[in-house]
């Protein structure tokens, strides 16, 4: 790859980092109009890239996370259920986030089945 677009992707992969951790910041302190906006620009530049199935698989989770905490529980099952098909296809069953991404699972549905 040649070094400029090496760079760019540096910056590119920087730039979606610090869009996830400000959505989860966001999240945290109540914001979700911010953090989902952020996490909206962090998927939308990370879908322009090659190779990135892992990334989006991690933003899809937490965007999850995100519906989860602002009780938006039909979308976060939604995002949980396209980060696991990325997650089974490409890296199987035997990984942190397919574990990571099953745990959040059993929570939500603990959350649908005690609200219901």
């Amino acid at each position: 790859m040649p070094y400029k677009q090496n760079k760019c992707l540096r910056f590119m992969l920087k730039d979606i980092g610090f869009m996830n951790r400000t959505a989860m910041a966001a999240g945290n302190a109540g914001k979700f109009d911010t953090a989902f906006k952020n996490m909206k620009q962090a998927l939308a530049l990370t879908r322009t890239l090659n190779n990135k199935d892992c990334l989006i698989a991690k933003l899809l989770n937490n965007q999850g996370n995100l519906y989860t905490m602002s009780g938006e529980w039909d979308k976060a099952l939604l995002s949980y259920e396209q980060s696991m098909s990325i997650v089974t296809e490409y890296y199987g069953t035997d990984n942190i986030l397919y574990k990571t991404l099953q745990k959040n699972l059993v929570y939500l549905l603990t959350l649908d089945v005690a609200a219901a």
